[in-house]
């Protein structure tokens, strides 16, 4: 009878003991014995489909379809602003900007049309997350300039 009295508060004990773990006071005591970490939190951004970007725009003025995704890994959904901007011989524009909710643990893809101009040289495409400040880009070729005819 004795030894089913201490089983039955060893099992009360280790309840009590696993409730208490799932507070926020206990993940602080369980920290600090080392034996609970935090979780993880960060955001990923990626082109949605990197093999299909453009390598190069076509007419001097066209159009480009960029398609991101924003992964979100952390337990709450998150707002995140992002630009999409367009560099070329050292000049800069935002073609594109907005904000987009991404839901705990979830991914959200983004797909815009933007206008692009340029002759000769490369163009760089950027993706910018403002908070965290994150980026990627890829680079596409202009079309030439057009010759200009010898005079007769």
């Amino acid at each position: 009878m004795r030894a089913r009295s201490q089983l039955l508060v060893l099992v009360a004990a280790v309840l009590a003991f696993a409730g208490l773990a799932q507070t926020q006071q206990g993940h602080v005591v369980l920290s600090d014995v080392g034996l609970y970490q935090t979780p993880v939190t960060y955001t990923e951004l990626a082109f949605s489909d990197p093999g299909q970007l453009p390598g190069a725009l076509t007419k001097p003025n066209g159009s480009i379809k960029v398609s991101f995704t924003i992964h979100n890994v952390s337990g709450d959904s998150r707002s995140y602003q992002w630009s999409i901007a367009l560099a070329h011989s050292g000049k800069s524009q935002v073609a594109a900007k907005g904000s987009v909710l991404s839901p705990a643990q979830g991914q959200t893809e983004v797909t815009r049309s933007v206008g692009a101009s340029c002759v000769g040289g490369r163009l760089q495409v950027t993706v910018r997350l403002t908070s965290p400040a994150e980026s990627i880009s890829f680079w596409m070729t202009c079309p030439p300039a057009p010759k200009k005819q010898a005079k007769k």
